[in-house]
């Protein structure tokens, strides 16, 4: 039984240990993404993180790879929100005839033969990259296609940012009153992390809504605060009506559907 016991620790011992894959070591220093912003500023790319769709990528390799003797090709491509593809040529490597393959044994180098190993680079804004869209990165080498290096860069606009919607709004007034429908314009701020981040879904700002609580009023105008999640889709909020003067709190729920459409890319 003492035996048994001990193997079945093993045996989870085994499991639960950090295992190696094929080509991790050699992949988790092949390479070192680094996000060269608009604004003169270098952030290491790290996995999860995401790329101002303003700056440039930047594809570093270290000095220590003229020890590996073997080929490499490098692909980056853009894949649209809609599920669009295309790729985009790497600076530094359109000189070669193989489409990218570059040798990186310095023992065979020379001016006339082997390329060495260059820095490339995506610059995001010449190619019309958009927040929402992704790059598709893979180094590989070229004999047999095997990954090295495989990357998804998820394209965002970075920072501190306003937005403006226009919600679709279910009201509940103050007092004993029925719920309305309202029509509504809110800008909203909120500051998107490079790393994910659950709080960069949610955004705070005013609203301003067309309202109709009394038939007799031609135009009535609430002044709200308003919350937004995920992504100022729905859109929660409470306010004031201007124009009259009993019963005017209200609060509501909103839909923006415009910002429906983005998101799935109509």
């Amino acid at each position: 039984m003492k035996s048994r016991s001990i193997l079945i620790i093993l045996f989870f011992l085994i499991i639960l240990l950090p295992h190696h894959a094929k080509g991790e070591t050699k992949a988790r220093y092949f390479v070192r993404l680094v996000e060269h912003t608009y604004d003169d500023q270098l952030y290491t790319v790290h996995r999860g993180y995401s790329v101002d769709y303003r700056s440039t990528v930047l594809i570093k390799f270290p000095d220590s790879l003229s020890a590996y003797p073997a080929n490499i090709r490098l692909k980056a491509t853009v894949v649209r929100k809609n599920g669009d593809e295309f790729e985009i040529p790497l600076p530094g490597y359109s000189q070669l005839t193989d489409s990218g393959t570059v040798s990186i044994n310095s023992e065979t180098y020379d001016s006339s033969g082997n390329i060495s190993l260059k820095e490339s680079y995506v610059q995001l804004k010449r190619w019309a990259v958009e927040p929402g869209d992704q790059i598709h990165l893979q180094i590989y080498e070229n004999e047999g296609y095997s990954h090295i290096f495989e990357r998804h860069l998820r394209i965002r606009k970075l920072g501190l940012q306003g937005d403006v919607s226009f919600p679709i709004l279910s009201v509940q007034r103050g007092g004993d009153h029925p719920g309305t429908l309202g029509a509504g314009l809110s800008y909203t701020g909120k500051y998107i992390h490079r790393d994910r981040r659950w709080l960069d879904k949610i955004g705070w700002g005013a609203n301003l809504s067309l309202l109709d609580f009394d038939p007799d009023q031609k135009i009535e105008i609430g002044l709200g605060f308003v919350t937004t999640f995920p992504d100022d889709i729905l859109q929660l909020g409470v306010g004031k009506n201007l124009t009259i003067n009993h019963d005017s709190g209200y609060y509501f729920l909103g839909i923006n559907l415009l910002g429906i459409k983005e998101k799935l890319g109509w």
